[in-house]
């Protein structure tokens, strides 16, 4: 029989999967669609006697998908001002009456867009209402929001004889729905009011009788006229129109200024004239324009005098000359600000506020010359404890520097005036406000970068603060005897005291009577001096350590130093400190301190016949160091007068007394 052969799948096989393979891979994520129409729009103009007037509107939306985040309103009133407590309620819940599943609606007045539209006109002005939480879910919903508005400043209200007509339009929505509603409540007046059924001369406003029907209802301090249209075309405005008593609107005579003079009249024109807000917005960008260029150039001079005097070059985040890279940074800044208080989208402005904070950067700054050139010879001189470390004095004309008290000053002010121009901003629009809030990052380019911290530290004046720290806490942990140190430590003080009364009792009268003696014998008594490492030929210091010295010291002892050495970072330099310990080879101080070594690095000391143990710790804090430093000073400390040698704890093979166990712990902890 023929032997059937098995096949490999071909390239046509090959394919399908192939591209299912591309399929997945560069599928986009699945996003959620929403679709919503407008199924009605109830609408209430309440008017004063002064002609200004409060909007309500109830508008019912279906929703289909969802959630639905936000929703635009097109065609309100220009000069809105958008009262709280807006909502969004179930259909069914609103009819009820009821507000339990109210989701609250923030509104937002966005900015006029300045693009003519196909025909040539302006974009209606656009209300934005955001919804909180997690949106308006699949289904029906009624939204109500208001606002205020001036229909008299607008000139929508003329007097025409005995009566005024009142003109108002309504916003357009891209579905068209049936039963358009209006109810206007007027003042009350001897006449009634009634649908405009004549409109003006051109005839474009008009509402004639067959399309509007009205409904009016009066009572003693207001009328209030229900209109009614059968429907709302398509993407078109509803404009209404009705006429009412002149009488009804009896607008506040302006108070005429005493000795009014041709001077007054025209400085009053001026104010009323449109022309000076922009005036005073061109005023605004010049100042801020001028304001932030200065700060940009004083801080590069201040920073570039700083460098300079730690032997630096100054490296600016944008290296150009200091003139365009100032008046760049005030243009830009002026720019973003301008650009995200027009647009609707802050994109462009806030692209042009980070170019801003970028001229007003600085990097940190690196040594001009090599840094592994080695140092010149020089002496070490021990300096008294009180002169060695005290503070070095605060650096002055440093303003700009958040690290300083002027810096931390001015920073605070500036902050507080961009605080106070966010708040007058976040009542007309919350959005514009925190983009507004997040241009402080251009003060804290300024203020937070080219800081003092970020210079090459000097060796002899920036460790001050961190070895009188040390020096506190060594003499602290010292206080109390070599063996009681580590329990009482990790030991709470109630529980100290209990076990130390409990030993009291038990013990005999005899060794009770002894037993503060040995405590006060077994505190390490210390001396703390200040070491000065001065160069051949130079009078300044180029180091500074702490010398600690017990005042018994074991047989071979030379000195116990805390340094501290700065490695480069990207913040500046970071302080690493360093325990060294010195003793003669051979001698008695090295053979205590055998067990100690395993914890450090054994090296030849500066001088013949010097031996030289560092210990480094895990975290380069002060504590850790004062452990570290603690534990040797009791290591090469001569055990006290009548005191018992530490048999219990182990010695060498040679006999020579072994390091406590305490002090072998401390290290072996903190280093």
């Amino acid at each position: 029989m023929p032997s059937r052969i098995a096949r490999r799948p071909g390239p046509a096989l090959l394919l399908p999967f192939l591209a299912a393979l591309v399929a997945l891979a560069f599928a986009l994520p699945a996003r959620a669609w929403v679709e919503v129409h407008v199924a009605g729009d109830d609408a209430r103009l309440a008017i004063d006697r002064a002609g200004a007037a409060r909007v309500e509107h109830k508008v019912t939306l279906k929703i289909s998908g969802g959630p639905l985040r936000a929703l635009d309103i097109k065609g309100v009133d220009p000069d809105a001002e958008l009262d709280q407590g807006s909502y969004a309620v179930p259909f069914k819940a609103a009819a009820a009456g009821s507000l339990t599943d109210a989701t609250p609606v923030a509104l937002e007045l966005l900015p006029p867009d300045l693009r003519p539209r196909e025909d040539g006109t302006r974009p209606p002005p656009t209300l934005r209402a955001r919804f909180d939480g997690k949106g308006l879910s699949r289904g029906v919903f009624v939204v109500f929001f208001r606002y205020r508005t001036d229909l008299m400043k607008r000139g929508l209200i003329q007097q025409d004889g005995p009566s005024s007509r009142v003109s108002w339009t309504g916003p357009l929505w891209d579905d068209g729905y049936d039963s358009a509603r209006l109810t206007v409540e007027l003042p009350a007046a001897p006449d009634e009011p009634r649908v405009d059924e004549a409109g003006d001369a051109a005839g474009s406003d008009a509402l004639g009788a067959p399309m509007t029907l009205s409904t009016l209802r009066r009572a003693l301090d207001k009328d209030e006229l229900e209109l009614l249209r059968p429907y709302a075309p398509k993407g078109e405005p509803i404009r209404w129109a009705v006429r009412a008593d002149a009488r009804a609107f009896q607008p506040a005579p302006a108070a005429a200024t005493p000795g009014a003079d041709g001077i007054g009249r025209l400085a009053d024109a001026a104010a009323a004239s449109p022309d000076r807000s922009r005036t005073l917005y061109i005023a605004a960008g010049v100042a801020l324009f001028a304001l932030y260029s200065a700060l940009v150039a004083l801080k590069a001079r201040e920073h570039e005098r700083l460098a300079r005097a730690a032997g630096v070059a100054p490296r600016p985040l944008v290296p150009i000359p200091l003139a365009p890279r100032a008046a760049l940074a005030g243009l830009a800044l002026v720019a973003g600000v301008a650009l995200e208080l027009l647009l609707r989208d802050g994109t462009a402005g806030a692209a042009l506020v980070a170019a801003a904070t970028a001229l007003a950067a600085h990097r940190t700054p690196r040594p001009e010359r090599a840094g592994g050139a080695l140092r010149r010879p020089g002496k070490w001189l021990p300096v008294a404890e009180a002169e060695a470390f005290r503070a070095p004095p605060r650096a002055r004309g440093v303003y700009l520097d958040v690290s300083t008290r002027a810096g931390k000053a001015l920073l605070v002010a500036l902050l507080a005036a961009l605080g106070a121009g966010v708040h007058a901003l976040a009542g007309a629009s919350p959005y514009h406000a925190h983009l507004l809030a997040l241009d402080a990052t251009a003060l804290l380019a300024i203020f937070c970068t080219g800081r003092l911290a970020e210079l090459p530290p000097d060796p002899a004046a920036r460790p001050v603060a961190f070895l009188r720290d040390v020096a506190r806490r060594v003499r602290r942990t010292l206080k109390a005897p070599a063996s009681a140190a580590p329990a009482a430590s990790k030991a709470p003080a109630g529980a100290a005291a209990k076990a130390a009364a409990g030993a009291t009792a038990r013990a005999p009268a005899g060794a009770a009577a002894k037993a503060p003696a040995r405590a006060a014998a077994g505190a390490t008594e210390l001396r703390v001096v200040g070491r000065l490492r001065i160069p051949d030929g130079s009078p300044d210091a180029d180091e500074l350590r702490l010398g600690l010295a017990p005042r018994a010291a074991l047989p071979g002892f030379v000195a116990i130093e805390v340094g501290v050495v700065y490695a480069p970072g990207a913040g500046g330099a970071i302080g690493l400190p360093e325990v060294l310990l010195r003793v003669a080879p051979g001698s008695p101080c090295e053979r205590a301190v055998e067990r100690l070594a395993s914890s450090g690095r054994s090296s030849r000391g500066r001088r013949p016949g010097e031996r030289v143990l560092a210990f480094t710790p895990r975290l380069p804090t002060a504590r850790m160091t004062a452990a570290i430093a603690a534990a040797l000073v009791r290591a090469v400390s001569t055990p006290p007068a009548g005191a018992t040698p530490n048999k219990p704890q182990g010695a060498s093979a040679s006999g020579a007394p072994r390091a406590p166990r305490p002090g072998k712990k401390a290290i072996s902890a903190a280093a």
